[in-house]
Order: structure tokens, then C-alpha cells, then sequence
């Protein structure tokens, strides 16, 4: 045992050493280099700066400021004296009545004997059969167009100036359709003059299409006595149903 613990201690003490060694060397470079930091401050260059020319380029000097003018070469401002205008004196005066001029005495006119075939208070130069009072040379102007008066069916058949089943005034039915006992119907507008002529004549509803075609052909032929409102007579329309019927 003893020999080994003599062996342990000679272990122990080059550890020792090396410990102290390698610390001393720390401090020793760190100092060293600590030391060579503040030298290289201490002993730094200023760097040289660089030198700056600078030119100022100058413009042309003005021109030299003209002479002053002689003194005897001035001229006095004079001023004339301002003179006010005096303004005409302005008198009333009445002006002088003048004598009233006599009207001349009015021309005598020439009586008017006219012209053969005119009329009493009609224009010279006017046209024959126009209306009294009308411009010289214009035609008559065209007849008021009245409205037609709407009537029932019964008023209107019972204008009728012929009898509607004569075979002139009535519809021919086709001999395929002349059968007993067939009865055709229309509804059919007539429009009649103040004259009592009939003037249109409208199908609205058809009876067959071979005899519509003859219904405004038959009943154009009609005849109807005048309708007189006030005293004068007036156009007048009116619709009804008219039938046809086969013998």
C-alpha cells in the first residue's frame, strides 16, 4: 500500500505544474495582446486628405452706365390754366300756334254699275257663283262635311225608299245552297247620304263566302228617303242582321 500511494503522489504532482503552466501563458498572451491593441491606437497615422481646387468662372462686366444729361438740356413742364367751359344759357320760349288746314272735301264715288251676271255687294273681278263677301279670285270654299247620325236598325229599315225582297234589291243564293228550309245571316253597316244614297256598305259578320261577295252589290242598289234633324236633312249609319233565306 505504501508503495502505491507513492505512485499516486508522483501523478499528482506533473498535473499540478500544468495547470500553473498553461494559466501563466493565458495571462502572458493576454497581456500581450492588450498591450499591442493600445500601441496600434497610440501610434497611428493621420491619413493625408486629398487636396480640392476649386475655379470660379466669372461673367463679362456690365457695360458702363451712359452720361448724365448737360444741365441746360432740361425743360420745364408748364402748366396752362384750366378754363371752364360756360354753358349757353337756354330761354323758354312758347311756341306760336299754327292755323288748322281744312280737310279736303271727300272725293265723290263712282257708282259701281257691275258687271253683267254678278251679284249685288260682290268684289270686281270675282268668280262667278262664289260666295258674297269671299277674297277676290279665291275659289268658293268646300261645304262643311256633317256627321253622320247613328241610328237603330228599325229607324234606319224604316228609311228605306224600296222594298228589300224584290229580287232586283236581294241576294241570288247559289242552286248547291238552294235548299228549303236553309236561312242565311250577315251582319252588315250601311252608311247613307243626306240625298238618301247609300254611300258604304260594311260586312262586320259574314252569312257564306259564295254569297258575301254579293251582299255590298245588292244593298249599294238600295234607296233610302232623307233623315231631316231641324229642318234639314243629315247623313246618318246604322247596322243590322240581314238574312237570306232559300225557297
Amino acid at each position: 500500500m505504501a508503495f502505491e500511494a507513492v505512485l499516486n503522489q508522483d501523478q499528482l504532482r506533473p498535473q499540478k505544474w500544468k495547470r500553473i503552466t498553461v494559466s501563466v501563458s493565458l495571462v502572458l498572451h493576454a497581456a500581450a495582446l492588450v498591450v499591442g491593441v493600445a500601441y496600434s491606437f497610440w501610434r497611428v497615422d493621420e491619413l493625408p486628405l486629398p487636396s480640392v481646387v476649386v475655379t470660379l468662372m466669372a461673367g463679362a462686366p456690365p457695360p458702363p452706365p451712359p452720361p448724365p444729361p448737360p444741365a441746360g438740356g432740361t425743360k420745364k413742364k408748364t402748366t396752362k390754366p384750366k378754363t371752364k367751359l360756360e354753358q349757353p344759357k337756354t330761354e323758354m320760349v312758347q311756341p306760336k300756334e299754327q292755323p288748322k288746314e281744312a280737310p279736303p272735301p271727300p272725293e265723290k264715288e263712282e257708282e259701281d254699275e257691275g258687271e253683267e251676271g254678278g251679284v249685288k255687294g260682290g268684289e270686281k273681278g270675282g268668280v262667278k257663283g262664289g260666295v258674297v263677301g269671299g277674297v277676290v279670285g279665291a275659289p268658293p270654299p268646300p261645304p262643311v262635311k256633317e256627321e253622320a247620325k247613328i241610328l237603330s236598325a228599325p229607324i234606319g229599315h224604316g228609311q228605306l225608299a224600296i222594298d228589300p225582297n224584290a229580287e232586283a234589291y236581294k241576294v241570288q243564293i247559289p242552286p248547291s245552297l238552294n235548299r228549303s228550309g236553309i236561312q242565311f245571316s250577315a251582319i252588315v253597316t250601311v252608311s247613307v247620304s243626306a240625298q238618301g244614297q247609300v254611300l258604304a256598305v260594311a260586312v262586320r259578320k259574314g252569312a257564306d263566302p259564295a254569297i258575301d261577295p254579293q251582299i255590298p252589290v245588292v244593298i249599294r242598289r238600295w234607296r233610302y228617303r232623307p233623315y231631316v234633324v231641324d229642318g234639314h236633312p243629315v247623313p246618318f249609319k246604322y247596322t243590322f242582321r240581314y238574312d237570306v233565306s232559300a225557297r
